[in-house]
């Protein structure tokens, strides 16, 4: 009777991974093409942006006393609050374009097209006993540094596939 009850639940969890198996390899494969292309829209925003404020005093040459008095402030103001957000759209589209090539091409959409489960399991880094998927802190990274979007090209898979898991995932070493 119990192994009957292991059995229904094991059918029920492959059930759920074949349900959305297509779509987490879909999302997994095609990862690093969008985070490329987000790392460079970034990177082309950030310039952009950094590049404003001299289009903008080049301008206030040209234009009357009392014009270029508003356009300095207006102009002041987008500087001081907006280059931060310049620098890290910057700073994020050069580091989505490293991480695309250094881990998430080879280590992790590379492995969604061979459907290599075990790797995609087993790539953590361990502290201690507890085991974390280094794409997990890779897509967080991610998170951080650019748009909620790049990290949940990576986040999204790798969740299906531990939640939903057609192999087992272990959070924690085990003491030999």
């Amino acid at each position: 009777m119990n192994e009957e009850k292991k059995e229904k639940k094991e059918k029920k969890k492959g059930g759920s991974w074949d349900k959305v198996k297509g779509f987490a390899k879909w999302l997994g494969t095609s990862s690093w093409i969008f985070l490329l292309i987000g790392g460079i829209l970034f990177i082309v925003w950030g310039f952009i942006g950094l590049a404003h404020p001299a289009f903008v005093e080049a301008t206030i040459e040209q234009a009357p006393v009392l014009y270029a008095n508003l356009v300095i402030d207006i102009a002041g103001a987008l500087h001081i609050h907006g280059i931060f957000t310049y620098i890290m759209w910057f700073i994020g589209g050069i580091l989505a374009i490293i991480f695309t090539f250094a881990f998430v091409k080879p280590r992790f959409s590379n492995k969604w097209k061979e459907e290599d489960y075990d790797y995609l399991i087993n790539d953590v880094i361990k502290i201690g006993k507890l085991r974390i998927p280094l794409m997990l802190i890779v897509g967080i990274i991610l998170e951080i540094v650019m748009s909620w979007w790049s990290g949940l090209l990576i986040i999204i898979p790798l969740l299906l596939l531990f939640f939903l898991r057609p192999k087992e995932y272990k959070r924690t070493e085990e003491e030999k």
